[in-house]
């Protein structure tokens, strides 16, 4: 039994709460004996706790920006320290900035903001290489969510990549989703929360599919109302008004339910560090579009059909594509999601950090 400490103070809503999430979820039916405390701010954490999980809130009477910063650094290394950690966690490279005297790990979701710089303001990019490198730097272990980004640390900065592993993400976290009959009529489903999603190009695609056929829609969902107010006025331009539905950020009940109800997605991003509406979809047998990125190729396992391009008529091809897929080819795709289990990348993750631990002990007896 070992005393794992998360660190996730700095884990907002999205990709990274999800996947500490279901990564805990993993750990708890991998090593039920572990200990396992979640370090968080004072609101607490923005995921679900699986039970026996303990859970610390660190806070602070400073003001403003300072307080981030210091509950990112002094909070987590005194925290590990009072509670007397054999490892910590982190799950986002720009926290444990201070190191938490304790072998340490930190989860990479991707180098988007190097690779793609133009999707990110100069503020970010900026605050992104000063911290995450530092991070990076005094880590024991780095943990990437899928061999692409492995592969991009290993381009961009090998040294930083000789103590990394990847340790790819689960699917099956799906399984526990509500069942839901496909809705008729029947309709798709694409993201529009980030620019690498190119919501554009799926709204120009879909008013090319629209052509050659009647009945389906397009749900286009997790947008801002500027985001919204843009695509509006591109599906008004391109007269498919009755066919597109322009949706905002579903809590997590509503996006399940809106999810599994789909009989298609489009997922033709540009950029990903691992791709999971892909793996999800093809976890709950809904065939997927998506863009030949190299994370998204890797996940899929060639069970997603791959757009030629994000061109209108590349897309619309897709589509239809898809929408010819057997129930044989369905399944295989389904069978390929077996191996993407949480389990496994808890196991990674843990054996990594215990032989971590393991050689922090064998060199403090060889300092003494």
């Amino acid at each position: 039994m070992v005393h794992i400490v998360v660190d996730a103070v700095a884990v907002r809503s999205g990709s990274s709460a999800i996947v500490i999430e279901h990564l805990l979820d993993g750990w708890r039916a991998l090593a039920v004996d572990d200990r396992i405390t979640v370090l968080t701010g004072e609101d607490g954490p923005g995921f679900p706790v699986p039970e026996g999980v303990e859970v610390q809130h660190l806070s602070t009477r400073m003001p403003g920006p300072a307080a981030g910063l210091w509950l990112r650094s002094v909070a987590v290394r005194r925290a590990a320290a009072r509670l007397g950690a054999d490892a910590v966690l982190s799950g986002v490279p720009a926290s444990g900035l201070v190191g938490t005297g304790s072998p340490r790990g930190i989860i990479l979701y991707d180098l988007r903001h190097e690779l793609r710089p133009h999707q990110f303001s100069r503020g970010t990019r900026v605050a992104r290489r000063v911290s995450w490198w530092w991070s990076m730097r005094q880590a024991d272990g780095i943990f990437t969510i899928s061999e692409r980004t492995l592969h991009d640390l290993q381009a961009r900065h090998p040294r930083l990549a000789t103590k990394a592993r990847a340790a790819v993400l689960g699917a099956d976290h799906v399984d526990a989703w509500p069942t839901a009959a496909r809705a008729e009529p029947p309709y798709a489903l694409a993201f529009g929360h980030f620019a690498n999603k190119n919501a554009d190009a799926v709204v120009e695609g879909w008013a090319s599919f629209c052509a050659t056929d009647d009945r389906w829609r397009l749900r286009l969902v997790g947008m801002g109302s500027a985001d919204r107010a843009s695509a509006t006025e591109l599906v008004r331009r391109l007269g498919v008004e009755d066919r597109v539905q322009l949706m905002p950020w579903l809590d997590d009940e509503e996006f399940q339910e809106c999810f599994a109800a789909a009989g298609l997605v489009v997922f033709p991003s540009d950029f990903e560090g691992y791709g999971l509406p892909a793996v999800e979809a093809m976890r709950l047998g809904i065939p997927v579009v998506v863009s030949a990125d190299e994370a998204l190729a890797e996940v899929t396992g060639g069970h997603a059909v791959t757009a030629a391009s994000t061109s209108a008529a590349d897309l619309a091809a897709a589509i239809m594509a898809a929408l010819e897929l057997t129930d044989e080819q369905l399944a295989a795709g389904r069978e390929h999601t077996d191996s993407l289990a949480w389990r496994r990348t808890a196991q990674v993750v843990r054996e990594s950090l215990l032989a971590a631990t393991r050689s922090e002990v064998v060199d403090s007896l060889l300092d003494s």
